[in-house]
């Protein structure tokens, strides 16, 4: 895998956000204004989003973050706090697995530690073969007014765009990506990194029950559970989340 775009705002300590599918570093531009004061915020495309290519052949979750951890470092980028977005989360607990020295924080951001369930592979398996049967513009039409609880909130038009943009190329091998993930809850339960979880009560790809469950295992963990959010909780409780956010890095710098 090559090497990522990515984006760098504000100065401070190293503060990334992970895109999550069928998104671009993009999806981020509003929310991250609120931490650049403060932090050297840090926005990226995963492979075969946005601005970056995607590898030749099947990849894995752990591939992308691998590729990930060579980016940060060939760019000094170290010592960072993570926040990931539902796919960005997986990769982002791979990067704390494996390439511990990069990551002093982690937040899951409608994300999930556990393996997908063989309904959700099966699920998954459909995508596959609807994508390839119709092309990516049909999910996209009932994907992206899913993520939110609220079908009239003006940030759907945006993500839409975002989304509509994805190859098929890319959304075909994320989708195996997902399905064929490592199950993370031994990480989750027993490594002493602080954590953050953000999950949406309204929330259909990460059910509450298994964010809840998540917060009953997890080591060293801060929980914040959104009201009538689904699974946009930086567009649909964006304050909200700006405020735990803050307050869960301020909590680990010195």
């Amino acid at each position: 895998m090559a090497s990522l775009y990515f984006k760098e705002e504000g100065k401070g300590p190293n503060l990334i956000f992970i895109h999550g599918f069928c998104e671009t570093h993009e999806i981020w531009k509003d929310f991250v204004k609120h931490f650049t004061s403060s932090f050297r915020v840090i926005t990226l495309d995963l492979p075969g989003f946005g601005s970056s290519t995607i590898p030749d052949g099947p990849f894995s979750i752990d591939d992308v973050a691998k590729t990930l951890a060579n980016t940060l470092l060939s760019n000094n980028i170290l010592d960072s706090i993570v926040i990931g977005h539902s796919l960005g989360g997986y990769v982002a607990l791979s990067l704390a697995e494996n390439h511990p020295a990069l990551v002093k924080g982690l937040c899951l951001f409608h994300s999930s530690s556990f393996a997908d369930t063989p309904d959700k592979k099966e699920n998954r398996n459909k995508v596959i073969e609807f994508v390839n049967s119709h092309g990516v513009q049909p999910f996209i039409d009932t994907f992206v007014p899913a993520l939110f609880a609220d079908k009239s909130n003006s940030a759907i038009k945006d993500v839409y765009k975002i989304a509509s943009e994805t190859k098929q190329e890319t959304l075909v091998k994320y989708t195996r990506a997902m399905r064929d993930r490592l199950d993370r809850n031994a990480f989750w339960t027993k490594n002493d990194i602080p954590k953050l979880l953000i999950a949406g009560e309204e929330d259909t790809s990460i059910p509450i029950q298994i964010s809840r469950e998540m917060a009953k295992i997890g080591r060293n963990l801060k929980v914040l559970e959104l009201k009538n959010v689904a699974h946009m909780g930086f567009f649909e409780a964006s304050k909200e989340c700006e405020e735990e956010i803050k307050r869960f890095t301020y909590g680990i710098l010195p």
